[in-house]
């Protein structure tokens, strides 16, 4: 098992977190966190070794585990199991059934004098045939579980003769006994009265049993966005051979569906949108059949389109609009899974992407998405959910930053710059917030002479800013203009003096300019701030300047 890095191995953290990265980006890609190993239990023979119950326990799935915790949810004496995982279902109910009463005693324990949840609390059961049965209370067992903190002991054919137990107190270790506890049953034991009572709690709700089956994986799914990212630029060529914009060229609301000439599937989704056209355009829905065909196959998607006399608007995709929509439906779904055909983009009257289908759609589901388009956020959200229930969170909000930077790492520059665009009027910054927001994006672009531009017009209209400070001045050093640089880093510390980004720089600009003594400054300040950043400081200018 992998260890989290010391202070004293830093020099194993960098491959340490790649090792998280390359974990993640396995997940993301479909992989398996246990490599689909099915789940395992086992059954204490009492003679020292276990036998497993894998199969009949129906425990063997092949799920992607997580944790297990310990709960008599029906209070019928008998011990459930609650297991989470990482992929759907993400959690599971397993309940213990019998025909039988089982001979169990239960104890909730409630401390006065010490913690109310009797943690560490030590409780000795008695039995007629001479043995005793010993439990301590705990916060958490296993990993990333807390078991429930009933205190289950099963008694087998005996029966309880003395109940004992011992509180978390510093200061007295004796053991309090408990009267009136029955053959079986659950009981309250507070402390310091010496007498259990019997639970008077609520049965709880009844569930409807099911078969414990993984679901088959497929890409087949509807996705009904709570959060609606805004649709990209899509250049395309129309049938005819022209250049086109897909976004700005056709009114919302729209379903954008990729499909190509060779894929069975894309003909039938094709051919019942052609046959239901009527409806479609009566709903107030514009269609538009992307095609991804190569060069070559062309002629062929063309075909098919005036065999099945397609009426709606038709185009080829270019490579940056497939990437765009690819990038998007990863970035919304949080899955490194390339997009396949057919799936479709519904897009409302803001030109949002409401809705994504992967896999063939179905009309009747598609007509009854645009009929509630324009419903209420709160509607959105609780459509965009498999059951009901009660939030206890605001309404979502799409993740505008991790979109764009997603569109930046494809190098969908079109993509990326109206995003920014878009976020930016959202927003409703300052001009010098807008402009130092610009600034990042062409710095992440690389276009450092335009991103200085920018920031040092927001510094000009905004001398305050720190955030414009800090960026002009490394913008400047980027550049090599370093002298330039020297006074935004010294704007910056004037409104904070603990910058931790702005001493570092100012000091390698300093030595740059041959005024190493004076950077003495900067690193006097870094060793308090933040000594880690002072020693990578004093290494480069030793590596760098010789000081």
């Amino acid at each position: 098992m992998s260890l989290s890095p010391t202070p004293a191995s830093q020099a194993a953290r960098a491959s340490y977190e790649l090792g998280w990265v390359a974990i993640h980006r396995m997940l993301r890609e479909g992989g398996s966190w246990s490599g689909r190993e099915e789940h395992c239990a086992f059954l204490n023979t009492r003679d020292g070794r276990f036998v497993t119950a894998s199969g009949p326990s129906g425990l063997d799935l092949p799920d992607d585990g997580r944790a297990a915790a310990r709960v008599d949810w029906d209070r019928d004496g008998r011990t459930d199991l609650v297991v989470s995982g990482r992929n759907s279902p993400r959690l599971r109910l397993f309940l213990q059934r019998g025909k039988e009463p089982v001979n169990t005693l239960d104890f909730a324990l409630r401390g006065t004098t010490c913690n109310r949840d009797a943690i560490g609390a030590r409780v000795e059961v008695e039995l007629s045939d001479g043995r005793k049965l010993v439990q301590s209370l705990r916060a958490g067992e296993g990993y990333l579980a807390q078991s429930s903190k009933w205190v289950h002991f099963g008694l087998g054919s005996a029966s309880a003769t003395r109940i004992r137990v011992r509180w978390p107190k510093p200061s007295e270790r004796g053991f309090e006994e408990f009267l009136g506890v029955g053959a079986r049953g659950r009981f309250v034991l507070v402390e310091g009265t010496g007498r259990a009572e019997p639970d008077a709690a609520k049965e709880p709700p009844s569930l409807a049993v099911a078969r414990a089956e993984s679901p088959a994986s497929t890409e087949t799914a509807r996705i009904s966005l709570a959060a609606r990212p805004p649709l990209p630029p899509l250049p395309i060529l129309t049938p005819e051979g022209e250049a086109a914009d897909a976004k700005a060229g056709i009114e919302p609301p729209l379903l954008i569906t990729l499909w190509a000439s060779w894929c069975a599937p894309c003909g039938r989704e094709l051919a019942e949108l052609a046959a239901r056209q009527k409806e479609l355009g009566e709903a107030g829905l514009s269609v538009l059949a992307l095609s991804v065909d190569e060069t070559s196959t062309r002629p062929a998607a063309l075909e098919m389109l005036a065999r099945l006399q397609w009426e709606f608007h038709a185009g080829f995709a270019s490579v940056e609009a497939l990437e765009a929509l690819d990038a998007l439906q990863a970035s919304v779904l949080d899955r490194r899974r390339r997009t396949p055909v057919p799936t479709s983009f519904l897009v409302d009257a803001q030109r949002r992407v409401a809705a994504i289908y992967k896999g063939p759609l179905s009309v009747d589901t598609l007509l009854a998405d645009v009929a509630r388009l324009g419903a209420r956020p709160e509607e959105q959200r609780d459509r965009a959910v498999p059951f009901a229930g009660r939030w206890i969170s605001p309404l979502p909000e799409p993740d505008l930053g991790a979109l764009e930077l997603a569109y930046v790492e494809r190098g969908l520059t079109l993509a990326a710059d109206d995003l920014a665009r878009s976020r930016i009027v959202s927003r409703e910054r300052t001009r010098a917030q807008v402009l130092n927001d610009m600034g990042k994006v062409r710095a992440q672009q690389g276009k450092l002479e335009e991103a200085a531009a920018s920031f040092l017009e927001a510094v000009s209209l905004e001398p305050r800013s720190l955030e414009a400070n800090v960026n002009a001045a490394y913008a400047l050093h980027q550049l090599g203009r370093v002298a330039d640089a020297v006074p935004f880093y010294e704007a910056a510390l004037r409104l904070d003096s603990r910058n931790v980004t702005a001493l570092f720089n100012l000091a390698l600009a300093r030595c740059a300019l041959g005024r190493c003594e004076v950077a003495a400054q900067e690193l006097a300040v870094l060793d308090v701030v933040d000594p880690r950043a002072a020693g990578e400081l004093r290494r480069q200018m030793k590596e760098y300047f010789g000081k």
